[in-house]
């Protein structure tokens, strides 16, 4: 089984149950979700409640579907992420005992990859917002890599918060300030624990008037994205030997190097990706009713522009841009036929306006859309958002009057962010939800 996903709090959850809407990718990946609240676990519709594990402070990690799950796993965090942090901390030991539970079951389809059921690559997936997720995701990406004796590779898959104003009229905390401290909380954390960090940021749903609606949508749009970039010919099972092409492909050894600023003269070798994706239709409305009719011209110049407006990251600065790394998916005729064939050196002569390291990969697919995906990695002190995110969280500790807590990741807690105590389980369960995205 080559890939791990791990959804952590409601977010995060939610962007892994969208990666598994995706018809066949079970045969290549295997899903685990980690949340503090039920109502959130509940909401997933492409992962098993086997797959689950609540989080609680009573009851350390609890595999859904065990007598008492609903009754034990209700509380949440509210917006601490450092109570969960120390939850996390205390009961650790037990996410070694989550992965033999769930590496045990995984199955591989010797059909698909020639793989044994070692996991080489995982993606945590956190939002920055909340509680739970900032607080355990870099203990669980940790103890990925100690399960594997440190031969997993982690990508984080970070949903930064809109720091705009609060949630909702029901959220009256999650001011950007507060929501800003537990994001540098939460990257802080994951940086140390990940090979590389892929930002998507809730801000760019800020100008909507629906934004609140329009989380799934985005979630399916990062999810698409993840799943084009990992998925490469298995999920449609394309042989590239029956279409007389041979482009250059990219695997996710690529895409860590990608994400990596080693080499590049910065001092922090972690990189910092904003997701872009476009998708285009090569048949118009006339060519599903009629054979060799309705083909559409696709270029790359404008796959480029439509993915560069929709890229996940906020006021991305492309001249600070270190690494880029793209992959166009198309039918053959787009590959191999001089009459519509996609010009891939014009995605590279525009990456390289702006980096000197560019990786481009090309695979087939039956459907009639193409798409161009792509990693375009910066130095976190180069990312206008992360920033403005710093600036806002120490507002928020000069607002609340009170000291930082100490919060290193595997350090005692004793107090959640600034001005704030420890939710306790007698709070209401709306005052403790994880919210974001």
């Amino acid at each position: 089984m080559p890939y791990l996903f791990v959804g952590t709090g409601q977010a995060g959850s939610a962007i892994v149950d969208e990666v598994f809407g995706h018809k066949n990718i079970s045969k290549i990946a295997h899903p685990i979700v980690f949340n503090s609240t039920i109502r959130d676990l509940q909401n997933l519709s492409n992962i098993e409640s086997d797959r689950w594990y609540g989080v609680a402070e009573q009851h350390g990690l609890i595999r859904g579907g065990t007598a008492g799950f609903e009754e034990r796993v209700t509380g949440g965090f509210g917006r601490n992420p450092v109570q969960a942090n120390e939850v996390m901390r205390q009961h650790r030991d037990e996410v070694w005992d989550v992965l033999d539970e769930q590496l045990g079951e995984a199955s591989v389809d010797e059909e698909e990859i020639s793989q044994d059921a070692d996991i080489p690559f995982a993606f945590v997936c956190v939002g920055l917002g909340g509680g739970t997720g900032c607080g355990i995701s870099s203990h669980i990406a940790d103890e990925i890599r100690q399960y594997t004796n440190g031969v997993t590779r982690v990508i984080a898959v970070c949903v930064l918060p809109n720091t705009q104003g609060p949630v909702g009229e029901d959220d009256m905390e999650a001011t950007p300030s507060r929501q800003a401290w537990n994001a540098r909380y939460g990257l802080d954390r994951i940086e140390d624990a990940a090979d590389g960090v892929v930002l998507v940021d809730n801000q760019r749903l800020a100008y909507h008037n629906a934004a609140e609606g329009q989380f799934t949508e985005y979630n399916r749009f990062v999810a698409d994205s993840i799943v084009d970039l990992v998925s490469g010919p298995i999920l449609e099972r394309i042989d590239r030997s029956e279409y007389d092409v041979d482009p250059p492909i990219i695997d996710l050894q690529d895409i860590i190097t990608s994400l990596s600023l080693e080499g590049t003269g910065q001092a922090d070798t972690t990189g910092y990706a904003s997701l872009a994706r476009s998708v285009m239709m090569t048949r118009s409305l006339p060519g599903y009713l009629l054979p060799f009719v309705g083909r559409q011209e696709i270029t790359a110049t404008d796959l480029w522009d439509r993915a560069r407006l929709k890229q996940s990251l906020e006021d991305a600065e492309m001249e600070e841009m270190e690494k880029g790394i793209g992959l166009l998916r198309a039918p053959s005729r787009y590959i191999r036929d001089s009459d519509y064939r996609i010009d891939t050196s014009k995605f590279r002569s525009m990456l390289t306006m702006h980096c000197n390291e560019v990786n481009l990969g090309v695979t087939l697919t039956k459907r009639n859309l193409a798409s161009f995906t792509a990693l375009l990695t910066f130095p976190r002190e180069e990312i206008t958002r992360i920033q403005e995110i710093e600036r806002l969280a120490e507002e928020y500790e000069t607002e609340s009057g009170a000291p930082t807590a100490d919060t290193s990741p595997t350090g005692q807690v004793g107090q959640g962010p600034p001005g704030e105590g420890v939710p306790t389980g007698d709070q209401p369960a709306e005052a403790r939800g994880d919210g974001n995205a």
